[in-house]
Formats: C-alpha cells, sequence, structure tokens
C-alpha cells in the first residue's frame, strides 16, 4: 500500500452555466484509490465552492499531496496550464495526473501546453491506482496500457495498448461521499430541472451505451456495462442512512437498457420497503421503453426524467447514428406522464445537411409530443467525436469558429454545421420555443404536474431563459461542458 497523500481536483467555477453535480468521477476514482493503492486522498471541488483559481491552488498546496489529479470539461482546459504550472512551482516533487472528459477527447494533446506528467482517457479506476502504486514504488509508467505521459526529457507518449475498464461494476466501492460536504450540493441546481434545496445524491447504475450517435462522448465505452440490481438497492439505502436523503439523480447514458434490470431494481425497492424520489436527468432511450419498463421505473419511485428526441426528421435521425423511432418516442413519452413523470425534452439543431424544413419537424415533433418542457440547443461537434471528425474532414471552415475555451453545453457557442441561414435557424428555433411553451394546454400541465407548485416562480425564469436568451447565449458564449 503506497500512504501517498493524493489530491483529486475538479477545476471550473460555475460562471453562467450554474449547475452544480457532485463530481462523481473524483468520487469513483477516490474510494478505488484508496482500496487499491492505500491512498490518503482529499477532493476539492472548485465549481461547489466556486473558488478563485488562486485559493483552489492554495486548498492543493496546503495538503501537501504527493499527486494531484485534475479533471475538467474540455471547457475549462485553458485552466490546466494554470493549475499545472502553479502546483509544479509549489510541489516539485509532486506527480501531476489529468483525466476527465477533456483527456478522453484530446488524448495525447491534453498534455500539451501545460505541466502535467501524465494523463488518463476514458474511466480512470484501474490506471490511476497503478499510476500511484508505481509512483510510490518509484517504478516509471511504461507498462500502465493507453496511458499518456512526459518523459523526462519533455517527450510525450502513448503506451500501446487499451486503458483498461472495469468489467463487473459490482466490485467497485461505493463513490467516497465522506470526501465531500454534500449538503453543499444541495444548495444549487443540479443537472435536474427541479430547484434546490433537494436532499440528493448521484450516481452511475450503469456505464457505456450501444448506440452509435455521432455527436457523444465516448468516457465510458460502447459497451454497456452495469452494476446488479442488488448493488444499486444497497447502494441507495447506505445513502439515506449516511445524509438522510430523499431523492437520487441517476447520471447513466441509458438507465433502462435491459428492462429486465430495470424490473428487478423496482421489485428489490419495494422489498427493501425504500422510498425515494429517482430522477434521470441525462435521459432515457425512449424509444425502447415500455409499458412494464415504465411502471417498475415509476413504482421505484421515478417523478422527474429526460427525454431525448434530438431531431424530429428521420432522415437527421439516420444522419446522426441516433435512428430513435419517433411514434414509439412519442407513446413512450406520453406513456410516462400518464404514470405521473414530469417529462422534458432534448432538442437540438444545427446539424451537417439539416434543412429548415428538417428543423421545423423538429420543433411539430416537440410541440405535438406530451413533454412538459423542452430545451432546444445548437449542436456543438465536441473534439473526438465522429461529428467533429466529419465536420473538420468535409467542413473544415465551420470548425474555424468553435472556440471551446470557457463554454458551456447550455450557454455554447452558437454554432451552425448546417447550410441553414443562421439569422434563419435563430428564428425558427425562437418561433418553436414560444411555439412550445405558448400552449395553454402545456401550461396548464406544467402548473398542474410540476412536482413541487410552489416552486414553480424558481422553475419558470430558468426555463424561459434557457429557451429564449440566444443574446445572452452568445455573449455568454465564453461558457462550460458527462
Amino acid at each position: 500500500m503506497s500512504g501517498l497523500r493524493v489530491a483529486l481536483v475538479n477545476i471550473g467555477r460555475r460562471g453562467a452555466y450554474r449547475l452544480v453535480s457532485p463530481p462523481l468521477g473524483l468520487l469513483y476514482l477516490a474510494a478505488y484509490a484508496r482500496r487499491e493503492a492505500g491512498a490518503d486522498v482529499a477532493v476539492i471541488d472548485q465549481r461547489v465552492d466556486d473558488f478563485s483559481d488562486e485559493e483552489t491552488i492554495q486548498r492543493i498546496v496546503a495538503g501537501r499531496p504527493d499527486v494531484v489529479g485534475f479533471t475538467c470539461f474540455t471547457s475549462h482546459a485553458h485552466l490546466l496550464a494554470g493549475f499545472t504550472r502553479a502546483i509544479r512551482d509549489a510541489l516539485p516533487h509532486a506527480l501531476i495526473v489529468l483525466g476527465g472528459p477533456h483527456v478522453t477527447a484530446m488524448g495525447r494533446e491534453s498534455l500539451e501546453g501545460n505541466a502535467g506528467d501524465a494523463a488518463v482517457a476514458g474511466e480512470g479506476e484501474i490506471s490511476f491506482a497503478r499510476i500511484v502504486r508505481a509512483h510510490a514504488n518509484r517504478e516509471g509508467l511504461a507498462d500502465i496500457p493507453g496511458l499518456f505521459w512526459r518523459t523526462p526529457d519533455g517527450t510525450l507518449v502513448c503506451n500501446p495498448g487499451e486503458a483498461p475498464v472495469v468489467d463487473e461494476l459490482d466490485t467497485l466501492p461505493f463513490p467516497a461521499y465522506d470526501l465531500i460536504d454534500v449538503r453543499k450540493y444541495w444548495k444549487h441546481w443540479s443537472q435536474s430541472v427541479m430547484p434546490p434545496p433537494r436532499r440528493f445524491v448521484a450516481l452511475f447504475s450503469s456505464r457505456g451505451c450501444p448506440y452509435r450517435c455521432i455527436y457523444c462522448h465516448n468516457v465510458f465505452g460502447k459497451r454497456f456495462r452495469a452494476h446488479s440490481a442488488e448493488r444499486v438497492v444497497e447502494e441507495i439505502a447506505h445513502y439515506q442512512r449516511a445524509f438522510g436523503i430523499d431523492e437520487i439523480e441517476i447520471f447513466d447514458d441509458i438507465f433502462n437498457f435491459d428492462p429486465g434490470r430495470v424490473i428487478a431494481f423496482s421489485d428489490l425497492m419495494r422489498k427493501r420497503g425504500l422510498r425515494i424520489k429517482i430522477a434521470l436527468p441525462n435521459s432515457v432511450r425512449t424509444d425502447i421503453l415500455t409499458q412494464e419498463t415504465i411502471d417498475a421505473m415509476v413504482d421505484a419511485g421515478l417523478y422527474l426524467a429526460a427525454f431525448a428526441l434530438e431531431s424530429g426528421s428521420p432522415r437527421v435521425q439516420e444522419y446522426i447514428g441516433k435512428r430513435l423511432n419517433i411514434p414509439r418516442y412519442l407513446n413512450a413519452v406520453e406513456m410516462a406522464v400518464n404514470r405521473g413523470v414530469f417529462a422534458y425534452g432534448f432538442q437540438m439543431f444545427g446539424f451537417p445537411t439539416e434543412t429548415l424544413e428538417e428543423a421545423r419537424q423538429t420543433i411539430d415533433v416537440a410541440c405535438g409530443s406530451r413533454l412538459h418542457a423542452a430545451l432546444f440547443y445548437r449542436v456543438m461537434p465536441y473534439p473526438n467525436t465522429e461529428l467533429y471528425n466529419l465536420v473538420k474532414r468535409d467542413w473544415p471552415d465551420k470548425l474555424a469558429r468553435v472556440d471551446f475555451a470557457e463554454t458551456d453545453y447550455t450557454y455554447q457557442p452558437i454554432v451552425n454545421l448546417s447550410d441553414i441561414p443562421d439569422k434563419a435557424l435563430d428564428r425558427c428555433i425562437r418561433q418553436g420555443t414560444l411555439r412550445f411553451y405558448g400552449n395553454p394546454s402545456r401550461l396548464f400541465r406544467i402548473f398542474r404536474d410540476y412536482p413541487r407548485r410552489w416552486q414553480l416562480p424558481l422553475y419558470a425564469p430558468r426555463i424561459l431563459y434557457l429557451a429564449l436568451n440566444r443574446t445572452a447565449a452568445r455573449a455568454a458564449s465564453k461558457a462550460a461542458g458527462a
């Protein structure tokens, strides 16, 4: 066992994008490094405390860590140079490791222009524990598959092989929530559309998604791996005992991929007598939902979920690789709403080759659905996605307009990958938003079904701001990016 002091740091202040969620990736990493490498771990989350960079650096240095791990989205990657150089100056013998979505997107390039020693792409538990043990034993990093690292002479190296992943998720320890003050997160808007205060924690019940959407990340890979229903129920029970929570947010990319697991989970929740509210803010795969699966999720406590449409055009659905069955989508949304689920949808505009008529089809589908709320986004070509590579190959001039520095996937830069004129696309989205929220029947259902009706005055301005304020989106087009 190493006995090394490890600091794991989530960098990036809240900025225009105010949502705050527990840094789950770091909490899983911390728990695994404690168990497998005997590390003494501290977790620092700049976002929840909204510390300045200087104050965050002071807190890192005060712990005198032997290993410092930074995670960030690409939107905050420009901060890595300042953070890593400050740590190098203050702690010259510390090993600096980068990880998270940005490293997964950029690979070897994530070590350029900063003082990081190594970078772990994808999920990092096994690789990071090996790095900590190697540093404790004064060993090199050349034997860790898939690792990016810097040699003493500054050469950037990529080790052969694939970074290892955890095949049996039930072997993972619970995320190390004991290393953060979870109550701080209850005071902020999270990924859910429910305003604070809320006594919740977040968890992953599965990793990976087998679908091939060209715009999506690849942090957990394309192979679906899941915790057993028993493990998920035990984890929820643990959080109730430890923190007195009454809600969980499940961050899975595709919670409902295995209907049998969903039904088993619901049965176990009922047998254990666990009563808790469940939110699915990252969406579900809507067109594979059945009445039985929806009933099981609601019986387990589901009260709020996102249903990602992305496009209402069958041709665009095929083009982007999502291949959503739109009639089944609409039917599943209606089934969920009929069971009391507050439903909101995600729509994206500006895909390459998309026409104005196809953008209007997306508006038509959203407006014709039983969704309570809808958020309309411009699609962003994030690095290392198929969409990014496609645009780079066929429309490189469009990438020249993309600046990820200080951007946010909600208040994102106004990028238009389609051939629709910018003003026409803006007008389409604005008119669609007004049409969606201007429906008296929908407004009535929002008022009737919103889970905390007394908090509607807090919810409504946020939704309208996200939906309508494209001018602010441009002004904030330097904001942050699951």
